[in-house]
């Protein structure tokens, strides 16, 4: 850190003048600083956001305490904006494109010709969006409910449908429905191929599909 001295204020009556004092960080200390504000900054300022474009023009900061000034005055209104929750709907509606991006995914691998088995990795991958949409359900209430275990890990499904049932974000009947479509993924990605159809892996698309656009859309 070296310190520095700014000129506050002038009397150009008496001549005298006033100085702020304050330290600097040297420029290998700014940039390490600056490179984890935008890496934090990336994940939570939605692509959409009218903030985005500030937080794209911050790998062009320099270290002038005026522009620092301003990137924690930034820094604090991201915080602010987090806290009221402003940023959530947007951030869930972004999420909802990444989830539809996955299921178009899915029904093509289903749609193809040729492949008898492609209904199989089609399973996978609609359950895998299936999955994520129920963490991001449960992320979303007020209080958010957790998505981890004690040890980091993250819940199963079956845990997520509990949890957002208790919550009553969908009933029983509903919530047999999820069951199902995991158990159907959980067949799919341990081989068990036996346990379930084409037929069955067509509806669930559908079934998921239409989960996402009355839950996560």
């Amino acid at each position: 850190m070296r310190q520095h001295s700014k000129l506050a204020s002038s009397n150009y009556i008496t001549g005298e003048k006033q100085y702020r004092h304050y330290n600097l960080a040297s420029y290998p200390e700014f940039v390490e600083w600056r490179t984890s504000c935008i890496a934090i900054l990336d994940q939570v300022v939605p692509v959409g956001s009218l903030l985005r474009k500030t937080v794209d023009a911050l790998d062009t900061l320099n270290n002038e305490p005026s522009k620092v000034e301003f990137a924690v005055a930034f820094l604090r209104s991201v915080r602010k904006e987090l806290e009221r929750g402003s940023l959530d709907a947007l951030s869930l509606q972004i999420e909802a494109n990444v989830l539809t991006d996955y299921m178009a995914q899915a029904s093509e691998l289903l749609a193809e010709k040729g492949e008898e088995l492609t209904y199989i990795p089609a399973a996978v991958l609609a359950g895998a969006s299936l999955e994520r949409a129920l963490r991001t359900l449960c992320e979303a209430l007020a209080p958010p409910e957790p998505v981890k275990n004690e040890r980091g890990e993250f819940l199963g499904m079956n845990a997520l449908i509990d949890t957002l049932k208790r919550r009553q974000a969908f009933n029983e009947l509903q919530s047999k429905q999820l069951r199902a479509w995991a158990a159907i993924r959980n067949s799919a990605a341990h081989g068990k191929f036996e346990e379930f159809t084409r037929n069955q892996v067509e509806q669930m698309l559908a079934g998921i599909g239409d989960f996402l656009a009355r839950h996560v859309q």
